[in-house]
């Protein structure tokens, strides 16, 4: 495995990359729904890729002997995964049409109802509410007379249905879909959600390293940025091929295809 600092450095690079193929996608237009909504995904994860940057002691963004906000690195981290499976969910796995179709009825479902409920706390005007609440009924009605719904366990329709699941799948199952090492996965997720969160864990994690040094968090980083890596040069690879985009340097492929493929391989 590279060092924390070679790892920084790449995962600098593949941010580059994203940004700059964020950038090609400007005022671009297409019916195509998958295509449209990967743009709309590229465009969260690359804020959130230069963001972990700056949690990172050593990037461009940071001096060395910076402190190493460890909670807020796996924060970022863990939501760039999501993201890239998610994406992976929409608008790169090859499912027939009527279950894209599906997933995107779930997509627009959960939009339309958070932003329901946003729009509802902070007052918003009554016809734009009704808009929504009739956007919400109509995306509701279609998604309980489909059969895949209709095939989910009683749980998983009831989250779906409150607003609280945009997917019929959860990460780990996201995960295996994609062919990737369940294991591996549910192992860095389980690092990563146990210390964005105020667990015991978490708590005992920071009190040992101000007492011990921080050694232990650098090594989970390694192996978390690593991960994570993966999955955004996956993302990049991906969007890639089905906007039959091309990169402009032989450097940028390489990079990209490595981390890519070290996706599927066990660390």
């Amino acid at each position: 495995m590279s060092s924390l600092q070679e790892l920084i450095e790449d995962f600098d690079f593949i941010t580059e990359i994203a940004y700059d193929l964020s950038q090609q996608f400007d005022g671009v237009q297409t019916e195509d729904r998958k295509k449209k909504v990967s743009t709309y995904y590229l465009a969260k994860v690359v804020p959130e890729c230069i963001s972990l940057l700056r949690m990172l002691p050593g990037s461009r963004f940071t001096d060395a002997e910076d402190l190493f906000d460890f909670p807020s690195f796996c924060s970022i981290s863990r939501s760039l995964i999501e993201a890239a499976n998610l994406h992976w969910y929409y608008c790169i796995d090859g499912v027939d049409a009527e279950a894209s179709s599906f997933r995107f009825y779930l997509y627009d479902f959960h939009d339309k109802k958070s932003t329901l409920q946003i729009s509802k706390f902070i007052g918003g005007d009554e016809e734009g509410l009704d808009f929504l609440q009739k956007r919400c009924d109509e995306l509701k009605n279609a998604i309980q007379s489909n059969s895949k719904f209709k095939s989910l366990l009683p749980e998983v329709q009831r989250q779906i249905l409150k607003g609280r699941k945009c997917s019929d799948m959860d990460q780990t199952e996201i995960s295996k879909s994609r062919g990737l090492e369940v294991s591996t996965f549910n192992g860095i997720y389980k690092i990563l959600s146990t210390n964005t969160h105020s667990t015991p864990s978490a708590i005992s994690s920071i009190v040992h390293s101000r007492i011990h040094g921080n050694e232990l968090h650098k090594a989970f980083a390694g192996l978390v940025l690593l991960y994570v890596a993966s999955f955004v040069a996956d993302m990049v690879r991906t969007i890639g091929i089905i906007w039959c985009l091309e990169f402009a340097k032989e450097e940028s492929r390489e990079i990209i295809e490595l981390y890519s493929a070290a996706l599927t391989d066990s660390i």
